[in-house]
């Protein structure tokens, strides 16, 4: 995974604050929802992740919340390709960002999810408690 991911998610729009600037890795990071919207050109992807923001409410610590999840909305998607999906290419996930364009790989060119997008948003985030453990 490239600095473009931690980068990107580090500032304070995304998960910053919530993460005091060092947020998940890619790596820890689950993908579990894609939404390809093809009359808004967006693709929305979902992820989950069992490390807490260090940053949170005392409310998600009283009520024992043990895994977080965050959505990113991408706009101006161009280039989609959607090659399959499975366990294995929900495990990788590339983010890099080129002269203000954002370009999203998961998975590999054999299976998996890649396009490119003009803009980038934190579109959701909730904290809860998930059983088992990832």
């Amino acid at each position: 995974m490239s600095a473009d991911w931690s980068r990107l998610l580090a500032s304070p729009e995304y998960l910053g604050d919530l993460y005091d600037r060092t947020p998940p890795s890619a790596g820890s990071c689950d993908p579990f929802y894609v939404h390809i919207d093809e009359r808004g050109t967006s693709v929305t992807l979902g992820f989950d992740t069992r490390i807490l923001p260090v940053n949170s409410p005392a409310e998600w610590h009283e009520k024992g919340f043990n895994a977080f999840e965050f959505h990113l909305a991408f706009g101006g998607v161009e280039g989609l390709r959607v090659t399959g999906w499975n366990a294995t290419a929900a495990g990788s996930i590339a983010l890099t960002v080129h002269e203000e364009l954002f370009e999203v790989a998961l998975g590999s060119p054999g299976s998996g999810i890649a396009f490119r997008a003009s803009t980038a948003r934190l579109a959701s985030t909730r904290a809860y408690l998930a059983s088992g453990i990832i």
